[in-house]
């Protein structure tokens, strides 16, 4: 399923007055426009799987893979929930978690593993974060923000067990609840993880509005793009995304097609042994 064209005036619509400013740390920039993650799902063939009106939205990844991005208003918590076809891993992500960050991980369920990932501790670590990591798996990192660090932690969800292990990464603020929070459990591939914390770490600001300015601490600039090139820059991401997917499908088309076929078993007669 691609985005369609009525789905793409609709986002032209929305932000073809929006005068684009730079805003960081990105953690605190806000949610942004959740179409940063759907248009790249739907463009890269998933599914939109809800029914026709509900306004939570359910779209269900091709293929075999069958994963499932839910987005569910109604949430008094964390309206973002993604989980495996298989169940064996969960994330959920609060309304104020930057859409930039949450791509970061589902972006990683359109490409697969890259030659060049590395683990989401290497990103913490080569971003400057305060890294402990455990033998058995656990750890805990800081960043180095000088106010309202963010805090990430790989920790054991049942009884200390190291069998089951969960991240928790939370983005505090001065006073009261946490600005957001992420939760991560279960068997989750690690490609997904790195592609979230190289999004999380990087000090690259990001596009919002001129007064769409969730958090006291954020900060902004004007950004030299254009409302219209700002909204170019979504559609070369999500064609990008489209154009990406093809060539996975080809690929795989192709290897399947080159696959030897299995040799015929002999008849049954000329496999008996003569007594």
């Amino acid at each position: 399923m691609a985005v369609s064209p009525a789905q793409r005036a609709s986002y032209a619509n929305d932000h073809h007055t929006t005068i684009p400013f730079e805003k960081s740390p990105r953690a605190l920039a806000g949610p942004g426009d959740p179409r940063h993650v759907t248009h790249a799902l739907l463009a890269s063939g998933w599914t939109l799987t809800s029914a026709p009106g509900d306004p939570r939205i359910t779209l269900t990844g091709p293929d075999e893979a069958r994963h499932q991005v839910a987005i569910d208003p109604f949430a008094s918590g964390s309206p973002w929930r993604i989980q495996a076809a298989d169940l064996t891993w969960y994330a959920s992500f609060d309304r104020m978690v930057p859409a930039e960050i949450i791509a970061g991980f589902t972006d990683g369920l359109l490409h697969g593993p890259r030659r060049d990932d590395t683990g989401p501790w290497e990103h913490m670590q080569k971003a400057s974060w305060a890294v402990e990591r455990q033998p058995d798996g656990t750890g805990q990192a800081l960043s180095p923000a000088p106010e309202l660090p963010i805090r990430a932690e790989l920790l054991p969800i049942f009884n200390d067990s190291s069998d089951h292990l969960a991240w928790r990464i939370i983005q505090p603020d001065h006073v009261g609840a946490p600005v957001w929070k992420m939760w991560i459990s279960g068997l989750v591939p690690d490609h997904l993880m790195a592609g979230l914390a190289e999004q999380l770490v990087s000090d690259a600001p990001v596009l919002r509005g001129m007064y769409d300015l969730d958090h006291y601490s954020a900060r902004q600039e004007p950004s030299p793009l254009t409302p219209q090139q700002a909204v170019e820059a979504h559609f070369t991401r999500i064609d990008a995304a489209q154009a990406r997917a093809r060539s996975q499908r080809r690929t795989r088309l192709t290897t399947r097609l080159l696959a030897p076929a299995a040799a015929p078993a002999a008849p049954a007669s000329s496999r008996a042994t003569r007594p």
